[in-house]
């Protein structure tokens, strides 16, 4: 999915750096992809501190996720429910957008297109 990600913002003229963090103890274990994106060439390397968004394809890694919190914008897959949020994470200052992944993998269906043009949309609104 980030690299999707990343493409289409490459495509659309802007700066991308990408890499992913994993645990290195552990197979099989999530992920942190941090993203880099700007209309300028990008000179910083290393972990995104302070993001304008964050996206978590999983309620519950909101718990492990505290410097993510700090986002202006979190992308949760999770029923619409600021309740179910909090519960995961306590109190979120920035906007919560949810969008419901369940029912499009019990469906069959690749929601990666979905996640990507919701980041992106984000992402735009953020830049204007």
């Amino acid at each position: 999915m980030a690299d999707q990600l990343v493409q289409r913002l490459i495509r659309q003229g802007f700066y991308v750096i990408s890499y992913p963090e994993y645990d290195p103890e552990r197979r099989e274990t999530l992920a942190k992809i941090h993203v880099r994106v700007s209309k300028e060439p990008i000179h910083v390397r290393g972990p995104v501190m302070n993001p304008e968004i964050a996206v978590f394809l999983d309620v519950r890694l909101l718990r492990d996720n505290q410097e993510a919190l700090s986002a202006r914008k979190i992308i949760v897959n999770a029923p619409p429910s600021r309740e179910l949020v909090t519960k995961y994470a306590g109190n979120v200052n920035g906007e919560v957008i949810s969008i419901n992944l369940n029912e499009l993998r019990r469906a069959g269906t690749d929601y990666t297109a979905q996640v990507v043009n919701l980041i992106i949309d984000t992402l735009f609104n953020s830049y204007t």
